[in-house]
C-alpha cells in the first residue's frame, strides 16, 4: 500500500514538474539531478533530510498498517531517490508517447 502511495506521489511530482516543451525534455536525455531538485522532490514526497552516520538519507515515518500508534520509518539514499525520479520520468514519457501514437491529441479516456 505504501509503495502504491509513494509511486502515486512520485508520479504526481513528475507531472507537476513537466516542462511545456516535451521534445526538448525527452531529447536531452538524462539530466543530472541537482541538490535543489532533490530537496524539492523530497518536500513533495513528504521526506525529511536526515544525516545518519555521515550519509544523507531522505526519510519519512508512516503508521504501521492497521495501527494508529505504531509507526515505522522508511529511508532512501540519494541514489535511490534519483533512480525513483528517473523511473517515474521514463514511465511518464512512455505514457505520453503511447497517447500521442494512439491518436494525436485525441483523449484516450473518452468513449
Amino acid at each position: 500500500m505504501r509503495g502504491l502511495l509513494l509511486l502515486t506521489a512520485i508520479l504526481a511530482a513528475g507531472c507537476a514538474s513537466q516542462p511545456t516543451n516535451q521534445h526538448t525534455a525527452s531529447s536531452s536525455g538524462s539530466v543530472a539531478p541537482t541538490e535543489a531538485g532533490r530537496l524539492a522532490l523530497a518536500k513533495n514526497l513528504n521526506l525529511k533530510l536526515i544525516n545518519k552516520d555521515g550519509q544523507q538519507l531522505y526519510c519519512r515515518s508512516d503508521y504501521a498498517t492497521g495501527s494508529h500508534i505504531k509507526g515505522d520509518m522508511t529511508c532512501y539514499t540519494t541514489g535511490q531517490l534519483d533512480r525513483m525520479q528517473a523511473q517515474t520520468q521514463r514511465d511518464w514519457d512512455q505514457i505520453t508517447l503511447r497517447n500521442t501514437a494512439a491518436g494525436a491529441g485525441k483523449n484516450p479516456f473518452s468513449p
